[in-house]
């Protein structure tokens, strides 16, 4: 019988040609072989980065982006924003992140009504909540997205859509979280119009903002945006990438392909020779180059013979105190990223590892670090990866009762999804390790592998 593909259930089943019984969230042809099952939904196609550019000069093309008109969008206005949107109670730590001064930033008055609604939310809630920057007058978020709006359609949707996940998570009402879907599913269909055409830039911007709404909302859409993100970066070719904004992205681009690799289990696929801090933010620079030194474990992966390496890594994290500038809530969360690596090193690098109660002292550390950093500080958005890592570690009822009740400020404070769910893995993996600790006396277990096994998908680590 000749092959052929399906045209409907999984994308697993369409690719290999079998009839999927299309159940939820995997379907179970997959679960009973064992397979990794794809999911549903809309499944972009990235071109490859060798296709012809646009003929037109890039200079063109920037006056284009940059006229009021591109696109037939609405424009973005610097004024008070007068769209309703949901209020956060004054004391709580979203409003204190809310509160952080910011340039002023509002919708014009000619857009949609749900839109407008919608990306007021974005501008006066949404963006102070996933920016981990500190020290800054403008929030970068908004200083580099927001202004692009006018000129991309596919990120305005992209834009509405993770608001419209935060409003449903805050509001606890389903209607909005079908509004996201909607708004996803038009900022996905206009991007495959306009990628051939656009500044690279805006589909830059528009690939990430639907690898926020995987990672931060688990919308799950089964799409690796981060080949995207890629083949984009490629395409534009090394004189598209030379503004500030370009710069925050890639440096977005960077932040979450380190963290994804982690949570993988494999290399990091970007090589982008430049560091430039995360998000743009001279107060992120620290932290980034411990996030070189991660990204450098994840390159051990699949590996033979790490022991040079290994050691080499395990020296540098040796000597990172000395490095250390910072104080306060930014020199804890370097300390904790700190203890962090450890811990994934020995992890990657298990010839390395030392006694399991060394394992335990990184794990403590790292905990009490993370402790004394406030959860209304914006630094908090780039907890999840050491408190997973950490907490996977604990084996104590007290310690682990901490962690949860950690998670769960956060939480309260940003209200997204992935906490809630970066939470039930982690009493996963405490199952699992538990159980192989009863069995045999030792837990020797990699909680990321445990996930992707168990879970059939990664943890929500960025």
């Amino acid at each position: 019988m000749p092959f052929s593909r399906t045209r409907t259930g999984c994308y697993t089943c369409r690719e290999e040609g079998y009839k999927c019984d299309e159940q939820k969230p995997f379907c179970g042809r997959c679960v009973r072989l064992d397979k990794t099952c794809k999911g549903y939904g809309v499944k972009l196609r990235w071109q490859t980065p060798e296709l012809p550019q646009s003929k037109e000069p890039r200079r063109r093309r920037q006056q284009r982006r940059l006229s009021p008109g591109s696109h037939g969008t609405s424009t973005v206005t610097p004024s008070a924003a007068s769209s309703p949107a949901v209020s956060p109670s004054p004391t709580s730590p979203m409003t204190q992140m809310a509160l952080t001064p910011v340039a002023p930033v509002s919708i014009g008055s000619n857009m949609d009504p749900e839109h407008r609604y919608l990306l007021d939310h974005w501008t006066t809630t949404l963006g102070g909540v996933i920016s981990m920057a500190t020290g800054t007058h403008q929030n970068p978020f908004l200083l580099h997205l927001t202004p692009m709006m006018a000129h991309s359609t596919s990120l305005r949707f992209a834009l509405c859509s993770i608001a419209a996940c935060h409003l449903a998570a805050l509001k606890n009402d389903q209607s909005l979280q079908t509004t996201a879907t909607r708004h996803r599913l038009r900022a996905v269909s206009s991007l495959r119009q306009s990628i051939q055409t656009d500044d690279p830039e805006l589909s830059l911007a528009t690939v990430l903002m639907l690898q926020l709404s995987d990672r931060l909302f688990t919308t799950d859409s089964g799409v690796d945006h981060l080949a995207g993100a890629n083949a984009i970066i490629k395409r534009g070719g090394a004189n598209a990438w030379n503004s500030s904004s370009a710069s925050f992205l890639l440096s977005l681009c960077c932040y979450h392909d380190i963290l994804t690799s982690v949570s993988r289990g494999t290399r990091p696929i970007l090589e982008l020779k430049s560091q430039v801090p995360i998000e743009g933010a001279m107060s992120l620079q620290e932290l980034t180059s411990v996030l070189q030194v991660v990204a450098q474990i994840s390159r051990l992966q699949g590996q033979d013979h790490l022991d040079a390496q290994g050691r080499a890594i395990e020296q540098t994290l040796q000597t990172f105190d000395a490095s250390i500038h910072s104080g306060g809530e930014s020199g804890h969360t370097l300390q904790a990223y700190k203890h962090a690596s450890f811990i994934y090193l020995y992890r990657v690098w298990q010839a390395g590892a030392p006694h399991p109660s060394a394992m335990n002292d990184h794990a403590r550390s790292c905990l009490q670090h993370l402790s004394e950093v406030p959860v209304s500080s914006p630094l908090v958005s780039a907890h999840v990866w050491p408190l997973w890592t950490a907490g996977c570690e604990t084996i104590g009822g007290e310690q682990r009762q901490l962690v949860g009740e950690r998670i769960e400020a956060m939480w309260e404070a940003r209200h997204l999804p992935s906490l809630r769910r970066i939470k039930q893995d982690m009493e996963e993996v405490w199952l699992i390790k538990d159980k192989q600790r009863n069995l045999i006396g030792e837990d020797n277990v990699d909680c990321i592998k445990a996930i992707l096994t168990h879970r059939r998908r990664a943890a929500d680590l960025a």
